[in-house]
């Protein structure tokens, strides 16, 4: 991929290369500066709790059927599974809900409160009296009417943008878009737990960050203020967790829970919890993070670890399919619109991330069912995803999302008319030179500057994710002293750059190709991040190549 490079300015000396790290960051205050080094949870939400609360003290204390209403990614699944937590260690009566995939509508819907009702029929002989969404909801206008005229109370806790000024009528909305969903029931779990379990505010909820670290790193949100705080001190619950499922899962992952980076939460954990969701039922993942029996901990986690590898392997060939249905098609529109009766619709969504990151332009990917499709889009900046989705509102079923990363439900047969009006939209708002992607870099650097000290100061930066990207740097002309293929099938590239008296190591992802080209001797160009590499109980600075250019 050929990068347009943005390098935000030149430092040398570890001081220097920091302090304008901060200054990218639009850290530029004492304060600021101390706030994100050293995060703290807020003592109270900065939204509305108070209704809901008392909603919930009310049933937990005349003993109502409570349902959580989760959504069947990683960040409703760890919210239902805090939110369901919270509530049984108060003796309260309840239980989870998570739709499956397969409904038309997803997030609050008659259909699923069908299903609840069904399911407390069966169980309890009892029709719910309140159902509390997590990670969903703020637009569910039916699925709330529809619960008032049977009788049902619902309370709202999302982190989606609303699709206008109304809300939907339920009894309580506790919202915020600052957050993830995960985070938004781990405030709520939080103020409920001090009203019935009367602890000190420091210590409660605890138990329970673990999750809201899992759900607020997968959901993308930007990790910084709370979500910072939500991500570090749930980093460090994860690798204390006493959870047999989240032990035994990271063991076939092969992570050491001990020394969990946010990275391998996002690129490893939250992907297998992901999977149930996309490919069979998300409660199986729910149950994995709740459980207390090791041997059913185990039985669930080889079953997720399957469906991983399933999903993995359907994500493969889905992307190779539309990807050569893109290179076919009119290359001069800016926007990637591929369908087929044959995708899943449970991946959908990461077949057009990568074909996003891949091509630099909105990608939409739909499976075509029977009847309705399921469309998912990923985007880059500069295309908003979801108000897009939302001027077509009079052509889908259903739609929600954010600005990056958005989807829809629509008849099979308005497909047509969609397409070309996204492909206008795109049109409109992208750029002639849109397409080519940019590569920002952080700051231009010395081979001198690189050394344990400035590792260990930007190792304060972490958790690294979205909104706190692992710094880039670049080095100019720098002596290239030995270049060869390595892994199987020689895709990857190991280098040893030399400056005048220091030799520092680089790896080069996906870079095989350039293996002929590259001389020792040459000077060349480089973009890349710092990362320390372990082998053999031996640690060693390593330059992480992102771009060379030759």
């Amino acid at each position: 991929m050929s990068y347009q490079w943005k390098v935000a300015a030149k430092a040398s000396g570890t001081k220097a290369i920091i302090n304008q790290l901060l200054i990218n960051r639009g850290f530029k205050t004492p304060k600021a500066i101390k706030d994100f080094f050293h995060p703290s949870l807020p003592q109270k939400a900065d939204f509305p709790l108070a209704k809901a609360v008392a909603r919930i003290k009310q049933a937990v204390k005349l003993h109502e059927l409570i349902y959580i209403y989760g959504d069947y990614d990683a960040d409703g699944i760890t919210a239902t599974a805090i939110l369901w937590e919270a509530l049984h260690s108060l003796d309260a009566r309840v239980m989870p809900y998570i739709p499956s995939r397969n409904e038309p509508i997803r997030g609050l819907s008659p259909l699923g409160i069908d299903n609840i009702i069904k399911l407390s029929s069966k169980l309890y002989h009892l029709k719910p009296d309140l159902i509390i969404t997590v990670d969903n909801g703020i637009s569910a206008f039916k699925g709330c009417e529809y619960a008032k005229k049977l009788g049902i109370d619902v309370i709202i806790s999302d982190h989606h943008v609303p699709r206008d000024t109304k809300l939907p009528p339920a009894v309580a909305i506790v919202h915020t878009t600052n957050l993830a969903g995960a985070g938004v029931a781990w405030f709520l779990a939080r103020e409920v737990l001090r009203h019935l379990r009367g602890e000190k505010i420091p210590h409660l909820g605890g138990e329970l960050l673990d999750l809201a670290g899992i759900g607020t790193i997968a959901d993308m949100v930007p990790l910084l203020n709370t979500n910072r705080a939500l991500a570090k001190f749930g980093l460090e619950a994860l690798r204390q967790t006493t959870r047999p499922g989240l032990k035994v899962l990271a063991k076939l992952a092969e992570l050491d829970l001990t020394t969990l980076q946010a990275w391998q939460v996002g690129y490893s954990l939250a992907p297998r919890l992901n999977a149930m969701g996309r490919m069979e039922q998300a409660l199986d993942a729910l149950r994995l993070i709740c459980t207390q029996s090791p041997d059913k901990a185990k039985d669930l986690a080889v079953n997720i670890q399957a469906t991983n590898q399933l999903r993995q392997d359907k994500t493969s060939q889905m992307f190779q399919d539309a990807k050569n249905k893109f290179l076919a098609a009119d290359q001069t529109v800016k926007l990637i619109f591929v369908s087929s009766k044959d995708y899943h619709e449970g991946v959908v969504g990461l077949v057009a991330g990568r074909l996003a990151e891949e091509f630099n332009r909105p990608a939409f990917v739909v499976a075509i069912g029977q009847h309705y499709a399921k469309a998912s889009c990923r985007t880059p900046k500069g295309f908003n995803a979801i108000e897009s989705i939302r001027s077509l509102s009079h052509l889908l079923m259903e739609h929600g999302g954010h600005e990056l990363a958005a989807g829809f439900t629509c008849a099979v047969d308005k497909l047509p008319e969609i397409k070309l009006k996204l492909e206008k939209l795109a049109a409109a708002d992208l750029t002639a030179d849109s397409t080519t992607p940019a590569l920002n870099i952080d700051c231009q650097l010395e081979i001198k500057d690189i050394n344990w000290e400035l590792f260990n100061e930007l190792e304060k930066f972490q958790p690294f994710g979205f909104g706190n990207p692992q710094p880039v740097f670049s080095l100019n002309q720098v002596k290239l002293k030995s270049c060869y293929p390595v892994g199987q099938e020689k895709k990857h590239l190991k280098l040893t750059l030399q400056g005048e008296t220091l030799k520092v190591e680089a790896i080069a992802f996906n870079f095989g190709h350039l293996a002929d080209q590259l001389k020792p001797g040459q000077p060349i160009d480089i973009a890349f991040t710092l990362d320390a590499n372990s082998w053999n109980s031996h640690q060693s600075l390593q330059l992480k190549i992102k771009d060379i250019i030759a």
